[in-house]
């Protein structure tokens, strides 16, 4: 247990902040297993506003069991994908992701990128990504509502910090892109420290979790946003599923060393989907602080939300 005095410094603090990571998930659904790996950077740039920070992260090649991409589909997310990156994204003092403030950029990269799209691939599902990407970079809100469907965002940035308060058991809501195209499902976590000083010098904090999605079983397959099924079908089969991860926590700054665990969720016939996660601070690919990047911060206000093949794009 920690004191209070202890405590109370146990708060997000990531300036200078300058990180490279791996990052697996293997994702197992009816029998059938497949891995997606990458390497990511983030770095905190600057604080502002006095309690947000500003982050940039750059993405690496993503690999679909151990290889790049050859499905045409693959192929096409990946380049599509490719625009939002670097990605400038704004981060409150809870350590969770906000905003994103370089949607002018990310546009323009796509306007770059489309002509060279609509030259090599075709059909029905490209002119659908396309004009779906058209409409999803013109607007900060839609892509931040996608970011918000990705693992890492969801992970990476989530709210494990609780600033002015103790890092003792406490509950927290999670919402997580288990559905491939979905809305993140919820579960309610209990978060605990378990052990505090390890060779690495970090915190160990663990997460145990339960799906309380208001949402059906048959909500959720159809695509639901919201619990509809009892009233259109008269049937509402509760979610079931678990949530179990561990953050491993640098003691100098509370930054993440690392964060490994599995998430599960049961499905129709008795099948199940899992993901384990895996996500690894690679210290000998570090990079100098980058310089301090100029952006244009996006208003406040509520994002929009919006569905569509967009989102399929950061799953990975």
């Amino acid at each position: 247990m920690m004191n209070s005095s202890s405590a109370n410094t146990f708060r997000f603090n990531p300036v200078h902040l300058n990180r490279s990571y791996g990052v697996t998930y293997a994702i197992e659904t009816a029998g059938s297993l497949q891995t997606i790996s990458y390497e990511i950077t983030v770095c905190c740039t600057r604080k502002y506003n006095g309690s947000q920070f500003l982050f940039e992260i750059n993405k690496g090649q993503v690999y679909i069991d151990n290889e790049a991409p050859e499905k045409m589909i693959d192929k096409l997310a990946e380049t599509c994908g490719k625009v939002l990156y670097p990605l400038q994204v704004a981060v409150n003092e809870d350590g969770q992701f906000t905003a994103v403030a370089n949607q002018p950029q990310i546009a323009a990269a796509w306007e770059a990128a489309k002509p060279g799209v609509l030259q090599y691939y075709t059909g029905v599902v490209t002119a659908d990504i396309v004009a779906y990407m058209d409409l999803a970079v013109s607007s900060a809100a839609h892509i931040y509502q996608s970011l918000c469907r990705d693992w890492f965002m969801a992970l990476y940035f989530s709210n494990i910090y609780q600033p002015g308060s103790d890092i003792m058991e406490r509950s927290i809501a999670a919402a997580l892109p288990v559905m491939p195209y979905g809305t993140p499902v919820t579960f309610k976590v209990s978060q605990k420290p378990v052990q505090h000083n390890t060779d690495s010098g970090c915190l160990i904090l663990q997460q145990k979790g339960s799906c309380d999605d208001p949402r059906s079983l048959e909500d959720l397959l159809q695509d639901k946003d919201i619990p509809l099924s009892q009233q259109l079908y008269g049937i509402h089969t509760p979610l079931k599923g678990s949530l179990d991860l561990t953050y491993k926590l640098y003691h100098k700054d509370f930054s993440i060393n690392a964060i490994i665990g599995e998430c599960r969720l049961s499905l129709d016939a008795g099948q199940e989907k899992k993901i384990n996660i895996s996500l690894y601070h690679l210290r000998e690919k570090d990079k100098a602080p980058a310089p301090v990047m100029q952006v244009v911060m996006p208003d406040a206000g509520t994002a929009e939300k919006k569905k569509g093949f967009f989102a399929a794009f950061f799953k990975r």
